[in-house]
C-alpha cells in the first residue's frame, strides 16, 4: 500500500477476493488503512479460501462468524448483509460445467476507531 492513500478512498469493493488470502488480516488492515473515517466497504463473494489444500502453506481460514467479528474489530459497522445460497460463478448453458458458490454480500462503514 502507498503510504500517501492512507485515509484516502471514500469506498473499497472486493468482489470474490477475501478468500485469495493466506493471511485474511493482512487484507483488513490494508483496507482499513485505505478507507477514510466514515468510508464504506463493499463485498461480495464466497470464502472458498485458495490455500486450503496446500499442505506447503500455512494458511488463515475464519468462517464468516469468525470473519465478521474480526471485521468488526478493526472498527467497521455492518449496513447490510445478504447470503446468496446460489451464486453462478462460471456458468455456460451448453456445457455440462458450472461452478456455483454460496456468496456473502455485506456493506460495512469504517468508524473513527478503525485508524
Amino acid at each position: 500500500m502507498y503510504h500517501s492513500h492512507k485515509s484516502f478512498y471514500d469506498c473499497v469493493v472486493t468482489c470474490f477476493f477475501l478468500d485469495t488470502a493466506t493471511n485474511i488480516f493482512d487484507y483488513i488492515e490494508t483496507i482499513t488503512q485505505l478507507l477514510r473515517p466514515g468510508g464504506f466497504w463493499i463485498n461480495f463473494g464466497p470464502l472458498l479460501y485458495h490455500h486450503a489444500s496446500d499442505l506447503r502453506k500455512r494458511s488463515i481460514e475464519l468462517s464468516y462468524d469468525e470473519l465478521r467479528l474480526v471485521i468488526e474489530s478493526y472498527g467497521f459497522t455492518f449496513e447490510r448483509e445478504e447470503v446468496q445460497e446460489k451464486t453462478n460463478y462460471r456458468f455456460n448453458p451448453d456445457s455440462m460445467i458450472s461452478t456455483v458458490y454460496k456468496c456473502v454480500l455485506f456493506t460495512a462503514t469504517k468508524t473513527a476507531k478503525g485508524d
